[in-house]
């Protein structure tokens, strides 16, 4: 079923590390940033926050996809394909530890 269980402790480690990681950037990013009062200042201000803003949206939708990938290892699901439910190749998991998709299905990984 998947990879034998020395394998889930290797993709854990590097889920959870790049879990830890995200959630300080989604911290880091969602402060507003005070520039000054002018209304180029205000202007600098909003882009900021804007861009910020983009940024925690893109890494909601990482964690997301990193806690779905814990789950499937802790029911032992984890480095099986969705779709086809043949195993993912070890190399695209080293690369990309959420992945839910073999190489041949992963443009659904979107």
């Amino acid at each position: 079923m998947g990879y034998e269980i020395r394998n889930h402790g290797l993709h854990l480690t590097i889920a959870l590390t790049a879990y830890a990681h995200l959630e300080g950037e989604n911290k880091k990013n969602s402060k507003y940033q005070d520039f000054g009062t002018s209304n180029e200042d205000s202007a600098a201000e909003f882009e900021v926050f804007e861009e910020k803003q983009a940024i925690m949206r893109d890494i909601t939708k990482d964690l997301k996809k990193l806690k779905a990938a814990l789950l499937r290892i802790k029911n032992k699901t984890y480095g099986k394909c969705l779709k086809c439910k043949s195993t993912i190749e070890i190399g695209r998991l080293k690369v990309y530890p959420e992945a839910s998709y073999c190489a041949t299905h992963g443009k659904e990984e979107k």
